[in-house]
């Protein structure tokens, strides 16, 4: 089996919190928890009961919104685009990171 290198930062998956662990994993730090992810959610939708953002049990399973505001609370900007489908290459400028 194949092991990351020392100096590649690597979260495992645990519960339903993968959207965290891939977020730590391409920053390359751990930047994000679950009380962050679930800070977002309720910035993202504050009037809701049942936060559409996340599982309704409370154990993660963020959706795409929650990435990109994460990202986005980062520097990280969504590029271009009308499809979710379509493909593009990301890319570091001087306005910051860009995720296609």
């Amino acid at each position: 089996m194949c092991e990351p290198s020392p100096d590649v930062f690597h979260e495992k998956q645990r519960l339903e919190l993968c959207a965290i662990h891939a977020l730590n994993n391409v920053l390359q730090e751990r930047i994000f928890s679950k009380e962050a992810a679930d800070d977002i959610c309720k910035r993202l939708s504050p009037e809701s009961r049942m936060n559409p953002h996340r599982s309704f049990l409370g154990t993660g399973n963020y959706d795409v919104n929650v990435i990109m505001a994460a990202l986005q609370s980062r520097g990280w900007r969504r590029c271009g685009g009308t499809s979710r489908y379509e493909r593009r290459v990301c890319v570091r400028g001087e306005e910051g990171v860009c995720v296609c």
